[in-house]
């Protein structure tokens, strides 16, 4: 059985509309990240860019599960908010 929120979070259910895609800070970490990634890479020689390679590799990873946890996290925690404000209510 597949977790729902996992499932809303890749998209499954409803596309993640306001995932920050459009945030300009994000967008400028982002061409920032390129920008010296592709510097450093001028600077290497074949082992060291594969070494880079794997390395970004698992940044990468470890991004996208720190991101989906932190989704998950935050969904569980809006839901016991909500549940909250219902049981209290007047």
């Amino acid at each position: 059985m597949t977790n729902t929120i996992v499932r809303l979070w890749h998209g499954d259910l409803e596309p993640v509309s306001s995932s920050g895609t459009n945030d300009p800070e994000l967008k400028e970490l982002e061409r920032l990240l390129q920008r010296n990634g592709d510097r450093l890479e001028e600077y290497l020689d074949e082992k060291g860019k594969a070494l880079f390679e794997k390395y970004y590799n698992c940044v990468e990873e470890y991004i996208t599960v720190l991101c989906e946890q932190s989704f998950c996290n935050g969904f569980c925690l809006g839901t016991k908010l909500t549940a909250e404000a219902l049981l209290t209510q007047e």
